[in-house]
């Protein structure tokens, strides 16, 4: 039974790194490996497409006349006298719209490949796994990765709606905070609230949640609610344990830096009285400064 599990398993995986292509990922790779041809400075032929594109005379024949119809691609005719007096096409030529597409292809090719690379993924699989990519990528992700790639050490990242299970082990920490207004004076001001708690605040992980419990000082019972912003549901009062509001990590948006220790989380925080709703305007900005988990 083991034997047969294992077998199945390797026809699988074999499978997988031959996953059918679409006919238009094909146009694609055939319009990109004729833009390398020519960039080479070589003559565009069906027999160099076949031999790149593995695969036979009448397929490539096929995706040509594809491209030619997208205007990707010209086809001359030599006529010859043969047996059935008929007309050869010959001379693949790219037009401008057809190199333009085609060197966005490369580029795409390329930037996806380096990212791969860069992660951690070998040269034989990054290749392989940037062939299938770059047929569906956006190109806002595209831009983004070429960013990554190209600033990675100082490129900024904003992180949304983000579980810190996956960034800590399950535990206690203790980081610090602060409650601001909401103002465009600089610098910023403390909120009036933030006095009623400590700066230190505990992230408490779980197998199941992660959460920000803040701590109220000694003595302080306020007859106010907290409440925190979520980014699907909108206001949420925040549920309290030992007399401690917790606020879900997932409501905070991180920003982070390669180089840099610390990642800055911020959500958006209301207090009201009892009965009272929250509303944008009269809200507080909470910030934590978190370290990047070593483990």
């Amino acid at each position: 039974m083991k034997k047969l599990m294992q077998t199945d398993f390797k026809e699988i995986k074999e499978t997988d790194t031959q996953l059918p292509s679409s006919r238009r990922e094909i146009e694609e790779d055939m319009l990109e490996q004729i833009c390398l041809i020519a960039n080479a400075g070589a003559e565009i032929t069906v027999e160099k497409l076949c031999d790149r594109m593995d695969m036979s005379k009448r397929e490539v024949t096929f995706y040509l006349k594809q491209l030619k119809t997208h205007g990707y691609v010209v086809r001359e005719k030599d006529t010859y006298t043969g047996l059935q007096g008929k007309e050869a096409e010959s001379g693949i030529f790219l037009t401008e719209l057809g190199k333009i597409t085609g060197e966005e292809f490369q580029y795409r090719h390329e930037i996806l490949r380096q990212f791969l690379q860069f992660v951690g993924v070998s040269e034989e699989k990054a290749e392989e796994d940037a062939c299938r990519m770059e047929h569906v990528i956006s190109e806002e992700t595209v831009q983004q990765i070429c960013n990554f790639v190209d600033y990675g050490d100082t490129f900024e990242r904003i992180l949304k709606q983000s579980d810190l299970r996956s960034w800590y082990r399950p535990g206690s920490y203790q980081f610090l905070m602060g409650i601001y207004q909401i103002e465009k004076t600089y610098p910023r001001r403390f909120a009036r609230e933030f006095k009623r708690f400590s700066e230190n605040i505990r992230l408490h992980v779980t197998e199941d949640e992660s959460s920000f419990e803040l701590i109220k000082r000694e003595g302080e019972a306020s007859a106010q609610n907290l409440w925190y912003k979520d980014p699907e549901q909108g206001w949420i009062q925040a549920e309290e344990r030992m007399e401690n509001p917790r606020i879900p990590s997932g409501a905070f948006k991180f920003l982070t830096r390669c180089q840099d220790p610390i990642i800055e989380g911020v959500a958006l925080i209301a207090f009201t009285r009892k009965g009272e709703k929250p509303v944008d305007w009269n809200s507080r900005e909470l910030d934590v400064h978190i370290w990047k988990s070593e483990g």
